[in-house]
């Protein structure tokens, strides 16, 4: 400790403030040596216990590193959510190794501009995966750099290194001490995270590890989660609620976790039912999709107390909605992949804080909210989000102007909008760049698609502007029909008059869908490629 550099250890003097300074790898070894034989983690291929978990990455670890990898090393990883995933996750925290997370439904558009831009030695993907070949997409982006690829499941073709047979290689006990020597601190960057589908520089979230952590540490105290519970996972354990709660919360509290690698509705049911599963986060379009099953009813859901919302802004009334039907308790996590956990709900808190806030910042967080000018707004009013802290600290790989964004004080502009209540409750209120300005008067969304969503004959939402000569933008409301019932612009303006909304937030026009666009990770409306096509859908007035 001695040796260590003075604003490492300044940083792991604040970090051991709030919780152990171990990483998930770390407390995956502890639960080998506690808990041993118990079951960890369930997916569609394996049923594997803490022992288990401990070998296989220890294993992929001294795997990876025989291929002389150097310290923070670049490892891409396309993997859905799996053992496998959980796994390299591990291992490279022991190897010392940074991987570089990618959603398996990109393409070559997202794909090849990551690749170049990281530069990675190794890769880790599905040989396919839902009737889609990861290794030819691989081979069409390749860099010098990439020497070695490992892939998983069935037909793995020539040039490739079955992952299967790395993860079940057998561990002398005296390799081990190599893991020792190259495995990271909580200090250490082992992320990096893409947090761009589009083409040209890549975001790429450098995330140090204490950041998750401490998120993970915050909500399992906040949503009382403990070693006896189980959760599932049908967001990616790469990013967002899934990542700090399941991925590095389980390995703090030792509990048991159900992988599943996408999202459908009776499949998450049949799954709850069958692993009774305690705890399960969900971005509000699951949601809406759960509760849209007309047989519902028929699944037991009883082992089920808790659905975290996170992601996008969750409507009050699928909230309050899912509460009755699902029997649960609704809370809520608020973060970026940008720079990590924000805010989060408590147990203890009453519903209207619960559904329709994101709960108090997370303990080391400080956040801000700021007007036009950037001074402080009073409490109640809304501004610009800005934040500071242990939990939000990631900055991005090589990319000063991003950077930037995080002024000398610390804080990052969050580019949301929001306010805070007297008891520190973060209200959200939209992203900036979703922000519509109709005849010079600033319209949120998610004014209008909350009460939107109340109405019989809307399954989801999703409200966009449209450039307009006269006005600036026009309101769209791009619905998805429950059940394919026909509905008007004139039954959505009256609706809305009804339920109080001023009438300059009402939406000019009105587009039934079968389906929205959605960003990389398929979790959330990608607002942007909506807008894109709504010269095409929506011709000029």
């Amino acid at each position: 400790m001695s040796d260590m550099p003075d604003h490492r250890k300044t940083l792991r003097d604040a970090i051991s403030r709030y919780m152990p300074l171990k990483t998930a790898a770390d407390f995956c070894d502890d639960n080998a040596r506690r808990l041993g034989g118990q079951e960890a983690l369930v997916d569609a291929r394996r049923r594997l216990t803490w022992s288990q978990m401990k070998e296989m990455s220890d294993a992929l670890a001294l795997g990876l590193l025989g291929f002389g990898l150097e310290r923070d090393a670049h490892v891409l990883i396309q993997m859905p959510n799996s053992a496998e995933l959980f796994l390299a996750r591990l291992a490279c925290e022991k190897a010392g190794l940074r991987l570089v997370t990618v959603a398996p439904s990109l393409r070559r558009a997202e794909l090849e501009p990551i690749v170049r831009f990281t530069r990675p030695e190794v890769a880790i993907i599905p040989a396919a995966y839902r009737r889609f070949r990861h290794v030819d997409l691989l081979e069409q982006v390749r860099v010098p750099e990439l020497r070695h690829v490992l892939a998983a499941w069935d037909e793995i073709p020539p040039g490739c290194i079955p992952l299967e047979e790395v993860l079940s290689r057998a561990v002398a006990e005296e390799r081990r001490s190599l893991l020792s020597a190259a495995r990271y601190g909580v200090e250490d960057v082992c992320q990096l995270a893409t947090t761009s589908g589009s083409t040209g520089m890549p975001k790429c979230a450098a995330v140090p590890l204490y950041t998750r952590l401490l998120t993970a540490w915050v909500h399992l105290r906040r949503f009382r989660v403990s070693g006896d519970d189980t959760l599932c996972a049908v967001t990616a354990i790469i990013s967002g609620v899934a990542d700090g709660l399941i991925y590095n919360g389980v390995c703090q509290a030792g509990a048991r976790m159900v992988l599943l690698d996408h999202f459908d509705p009776r499949r998450t049911c049949e799954t709850v039912a069958k692993e009774k599963v305690n705890v399960l986060p969900m971005v509000p379009t699951m949601i809406s999709r759960l509760l849209a099953l007309p047989d519902l009813g028929d699944y037991d859901l009883r082992s089920l107390r808790m659905v975290v919302s996170h992601g996008s802004l969750l409507p009050y009334g699928v909230g309050r909605d899912a509460e009755a039907r699902l029997g649960c308790r609704i809370m809520q996590g608020y973060g970026s992949v940008d720079c990590g956990g924000l805010c989060a709900t408590s147990w203890e808190d009453p519903p209207g804080v619960r559904i329709r806030s994101v709960g108090r910042p997370l303990e080391g967080n400080e956040m801000r909210v700021v007007d036009e000018s950037g001074n402080e707004a009073a409490r109640g009013e809304a501004g610009r989000l800005r934040v500071r802290g242990l939990p939000s600290d990631a900055r991005f790989f090589d990319n000063p102007e991003l950077n930037a964004r995080r002024g000398a004080d610390g804080f990052l502009d969050l580019q949301e909008w929001g306010r805070m209540d007297e008891q520190g409750n973060v209200y959200l209120m939209g992203r900036e760049q979703d922000l519509i300005i109709r005849g010079g008067q600033n319209i949120f969304p998610a004014d209008v698609e909350n009460l939107l969503m109340r109405h019989p004959k809307v399954r989801e939402v999703a409200v966009v502007g449209y450039a307009d000569a006269e006005m600036g933008e026009r309101i769209a409301a791009c619905v998805i029909p429950e059940g394919g019932v026909s509905l008007t612009l004139e039954e959505v303006t009256e609706f809305l008059g009804e339920e109080g909304l001023a009438r300059f937030k009402r939406p000019d026009r009105l587009e039934l869908m079968d389906g929205f666009p959605k960003v990389a990770s398929g979790d959330k409306v990608d607002k942007r490629a909506l807008r894109e096509r709504l010269p095409r859908v929506l011709p000029g007035r």
